[in-house]
């Protein structure tokens, strides 16, 4: 049945004028050359432009997003920040595809089906800044404390801890929402008795408490092992004299919680440009210029969201050479260049009308 198929087939094609038989080779040869070029855009390099929400101007982690933006850049990405959100905003523009990423503390509530999670960031260390003498977290009973800005994930966070340790809004203590700009340009007597804030170390906004407005750090006591309520934070601490020696500010260690931090993703970001993002993130060159141990090992810390495509082909790509994947792939490329190669000589044969043989 096949040979009297093939014979049929070459019997049809000789008889064609030379001027039709040039048509077709011309047409299967764009055919062949399409699929060749689909190929190899497939597997070549690009350069994606990816949207990332951008945080408060003064914050580490908005510096954070500056700097993962240029060392993209020289992994072939672009990333355009965009204005800052509280978490149900970032995570529902996620979800809608409006923008591609961002950097979100752990514990933001909500289900969102189109979210993925990228990376985990080492976490945001917690700090209560107080006024001079107020010693203990006792003493902040009936004051005024400043959690950041309402509807922001780290205000939730803030009033979660602090209820944890004893202190609960509106009971114990009032509760005041400013931002950072505004915390940073008030009057020493408008400030608040004191101030919670998450960021890495150092950070801007307590550097600045303590230097010009002569703010204290206490303790915020955390378990090693906490409930599975407050799984999105772990105990950490804050180094001796990281904001002064004269005065000692802290004067010792200070216990106090780390808030976990997650790169997410919306689930139609290319799974190359993730790749390279990913590249970028881990690279020695973020590292040095964060002073920040970006661990991969620490890559899929749980944040309630799926694991993006680009971030499994990451942790796959030490797995050997010549996995099965990689087979399927290089077979692929064989058949390719045999088609095409087949396919010159055929056309070869018929623009100088000679007889062809289909086998």
């Amino acid at each position: 049945m096949a040979r009297e198929l093939s014979d049929t087939l070459n019997r049809l094609l000789n008889r064609l004028p030379p001027g039709r038989r040039r048509l077709l080779a011309a047409c299967l040869l764009a055919t062949l050359a399409a699929i060749a070029l689909g190929f190899l855009l497939d597997v070549m390099p690009r350069r994606a432009v990816l949207r990332i929400a951008g945080s408060e101007v003064v914050s580490n982690r908005q510096f954070l997003t500056r700097m993962l933006q240029e060392e993209a850049a020289r992994h072939g990405l672009t990333l355009r920040i965009q204005p800052a959100l509280d978490a149900e905003q970032t995570l529902e523009q996620l979800d809608r595809h409006q923008i591609d990423l961002a950097f979100v503390q752990a514990g933001a509530p909500g289900r969102y089906r189109h979210v993925t999670q990228l990376a985990a960031i080492p976490p945001e260390l917690v700090h209560l800044l107080t006024r001079p003498g107020i010693d203990q977290l006792a003493e902040l009973k009936g004051r005024r404390i400043d959690l950041g800005e309402r509807g922001k994930q780290w205000s939730d966070n803030a009033r979660q801890l602090l209820a944890f340790a004893g202190l609960r809004a509106d009971r114990d203590y009032l509760e005041s929402n400013l931002p950072q700009e505004e915390l940073m340009t008030l009057p020493a007597e408008q400030l608040p008795d004191a101030v919670a804030t998450a960021s890495y170390l150092p950070s801007m906004l307590a550097d600045f408490l303590v230097r010009q407005r002569g703010y204290r750090m206490i303790d915020l006591p955390f378990p090693a092992t906490p409930s599975s309520r407050l799984s999105w934070a772990a105990a950490a601490e804050i180094p001796a004299f990281l904001y002064g020696a004269a005065p000692a500010v802290p004067p010792r260690p200070l216990r106090t919680a780390g808030v976990n931090l997650h790169l997410l993703a919306n689930d139609e970001v290319d799974a190359k440009a993730e790749y390279q993002l990913l590249q970028a993130l881990y690279s020695p060159a973020m590292a040095v210029r964060m002073k920040i141990k970006f661990d991969e090992a620490q890559l899929t810390l749980p944040s309630g969201f799926p694991l993006a495509r680009g971030a499994q082909a990451f942790l796959e790509r030490d797995s050997p050479l010549i996995s099965r994947e990689n087979f399927e792939k290089a077979k692929s490329l064989g058949g390719l260049l045999a088609s095409l190669m087949s396919a010159l000589l055929l056309a070869r044969r018929w623009f100088r009308g000679e007889k062809v043989e289909l086998d």
